[in-house]
């Protein structure tokens, strides 16, 4: 697959997920998706991933993620984002606060086969942190 057509799927995908629609992942992800975030436990398995996105939109009323940039290689798709909600459920081990959060963060995707393999995300923890009092 190309740039072009992993920006494609990488739009679809991010769009499902603005959306809370997990129910096309499998054209978006890999059955064995490996996941790795900064001080988190490592999302293995489609069923994990599934679990993890149902437990943001659980944990962050309205959830909404903004894609501001993305670029792509014929394995890559690099993105920038901000998501944001209302924190009104566990969010990341953090029990419900009901402030209003707004963070940014970027994701790196390894796609295979016109889907994605493996990711590293990397929230924006300090932001996260400072609004909700710790910082």
């Amino acid at each position: 697959m190309g740039a072009a057509k992993n920006l494609a799927v990488h739009v679809r995908w991010a769009d499902a997920e603005d959306h809370h629609d997990l129910s096309h992942h499998s054209e978006f992800i890999h059955d064995d998706i490996e996941v790795r975030s900064p001080g988190s436990e490592p999302v293995i398995g489609i069923e994990d991933y599934i679990g993890m996105m149902e437990g943001l939109y659980v944990g962050l009323k309205d959830f909404h993620v903004v894609v501001h940039d993305r670029f792509a290689t014929d394995d890559r798709v690099v993105c920038r984002w901000t998501t944001s909600g209302t924190h009104v459920g566990d969010f990341s081990g953090l029990p419900a606060t009901g402030k209003f959060l707004e963070f940014p963060g970027a994701s790196i995707w390894e796609f295979s086969d016109g889907k994605a393999r493996r990711g590293w995300t990397y929230p924006g923890v300090v932001v996260i942190m400072q609004q909700l009092g710790f910082g």
